[in-house]
């Protein structure tokens, strides 16, 4: 019986050693991504950087451009995907100067569920908050 349980205790030792490294190089790969769309009348960028895992909290950069003069607003927001593949729509960004502007935004993310796919929503909305068009991009 002993022998039996270190005869298994070492086949999983090594697996667990063959498996560790093509995980940790598959997360390194992962580290920094991006995703941006483009709709009508606005323009977004998505960077984000420290993705090593779903328990990461990531570093988001933010860009986004109006590109039409027609008195709406322009708004982006992350999307991201959780251990279920629930989207999480987290809260909107706004642009309201005007056409032919930009806004940028630092920030971080991290959630309880987990960060398994990392997106970016771009819109314009008209003065009442409805959105008038949107693009996503994963």
């Amino acid at each position: 019986m002993r022998r039996r349980v270190l005869t298994t205790a070492g086949i999983l030792a090594t697996t667990l050693a063959l498996t560790l490294p093509m995980t940790g190089a598959a997360h390194a790969e992962e580290n920094t991504g991006s995703a941006s769309c483009n709709t009508p009348g606005a323009h977004g960028d998505l960077y984000y950087s420290n993705y090593h895992g779903p328990d990461a909290t990531v570093e988001i950069s933010f860009t986004l451009d109006d590109t039409l003069a027609d008195g709406y607003e322009v708004r982006m927001r992350l999307l991201s995907t959780d251990v279920w593949g629930k989207v999480h729509y987290w809260p909107w960004r706004t642009n309201a100067k005007g056409s032919g502007t930009r806004s940028t935004w630092e920030t971080t993310a991290s959630h309880p569920n987990g960060l398994f796919n990392i997106g970016v929503q771009v819109a314009r909305t008209n003065s009442a908050g409805t959105l008038v068009n949107s693009c996503s991009d994963w």
